[in-house]
C-alpha cells in the first residue's frame, strides 16, 4: 500500500500544481528523465546481463521478444481502434537506446548505487506528468483498463512453447517484466535453471519494451503496448508511455503496473509449483 501511496501522490500533488500555475512544463524536460532513467535502470542491472551472457542469452531473448510481440498482438485483438497515428516522439527509441546501452557499459565497469539515483527521478517523472495533466485534461479509456487480463494472457500463450521444447518452468512468463521477483524465487525453490531464465528473461522484456515500445505502437493498439510492459509499467518503463502516449495516460501505465505487481507473487509459485505437480 506504501507503493501505491508514494507514486500516486506526486501525479495528484502536480496536477494541483498544475491547476494552479496553469502552465505545461517543457516537453523537453521529459526526454530528459527518460534518458537518465534508461540510464541508470541498465547500470544498475548491468551485473545480471554481462554476469548470465552464455548459453542463457540467446534463448532468454527469444522468450522475452515472444512475449512482448505475442502479448502486443493479443492486446490489438481486445483493442482494435488505438493503433497507428497516437504515438508521439518516435524518436524517442534512439535516446533510449543509446542511453541503454551506456547503461550497460557504464554499469559494467563501474559499480555504485544506481538505484537509488531511480526512485528519485521516477518520483520527480510523476510530478512533471501532473503537472501537465492539469494542462490537456484527462480522458480515461476503459480499453486501456483491459492490459492486465492481456499481459496474463499473453504469459499464457507463449509459455507452453518455451516448457515443451526446453523444460523451463511455465513460471517464467508469468513474472511480467519482475526479474528482481521471479529469478530469486525459482532458484530458491530449487530451480536454478528456471531462476536464470527467471531473471535474464524478465529482465529482456523490460529492456525490448523500451526499445520496441516505439515500433510496436505505430502497429499496434495501446492496450496490446501497455500490456506488453507487464508490472514494470508502474515505474521502470513508465517513461516510455508517458513519452509515447502523453502524461495522462501515466495513470493507465500506473494501474496496470500496480494489478501486476500484486499478482505476480501469488502467481508465479502457483505456475511453479502446478508445473511440477500437475
Amino acid at each position: 500500500m506504501f507503493e501505491v501511496v508514494k507514486y500516486v501522490a506526486p501525479i495528484a500533488f502536480g496536477y494541483l500544481i498544475g491547476v494552479i500555475i496553469k502552465k505545461r512544463p517543457p516537453q523537453l524536460l521529459f526526454t530528459v528523465v527518460v534518458v537518465a532513467l534508461v540510464f541508470f535502470v541498465s547500470a544498475n542491472a548491468a551485473g545480471v546481463v554481462l554476469g548470465n551472457l552464455a548459453t542463457f542469452l540467446v534463448v532468454s531473448l527469444l522468450y522475452a521478444l515472444a512475449l512482448v510481440v505475442v502479448t502486443a498482438v493479443l492486446g490489438s485483438l481486445v483493442d482494435r481502434g488505438s493503433a497507428g497515428g497516437s504515438v508521439g516522439r518516435p524518436s524517442i527509441s534512439i535516446y533510449v537506446a543509446t542511453s541503454l546501452v551506456a547503461g550497460l557499459v557504464v554499469g559494467g565497469f563501474y559499480k555504485a548505487n544506481y538505484a537509488a539515483l531511480i526512485d528519485p527521478l521516477l518520483i520527480f517523472l510523476l510530478l512533471v506528468a501532473g503537472i501537465d495533466m492539469a494542462g490537456v485534461g484527462l480522458k480515461w479509456e476503459k480499453r486501456a483498463l483491459l492490459a492486465p487480463a492481456v499481459a496474463l494472457a499473453g504469459a499464457a500463450a507463449v509459455a507452453p512453447l518455451f516448457t515443451l521444447t526446453l523444460g523451463i518452468t511455465p513460471a517464467v512468463a508469468f513474472g511480467l517484466g519482475w526479474y528482481s521477483f521471479t529469478g530469486p524465487y525459482l532458484a530458491s525453490a530449487g530451480d536454478e535453471v528456471g531462476g536464470a531464465y527467471g531473471l535474464l528473461v524478465n529482465f529482456l522484456r523490460e529492456q525490448l519494451t523500451f526499445l520496441l515500445g516505439p515500433l510496436l505502437a505505430r502497429r499496434f493498439s495501446r492496450v496490446g503496448v501497455l500490456a506488453a510492459g507487464g508490472a514494470t509499467t508502474m515505474d521502470n518503463t513508465l517513461p516510455l508511455y508517458v513519452a509515447l502516449y502523453g502524461p495522462s495516460f501515466s495513470l493507465y501505465a500506473f494501474a496496470n503496473g500496480v494489478v501486476l505487481t500484486f499478482l505476480v507473487p501469488a502467481i508465479v509459485p502457483l505456475v511453479h509449483t502446478l508445473a511440477l505437480h500437475p
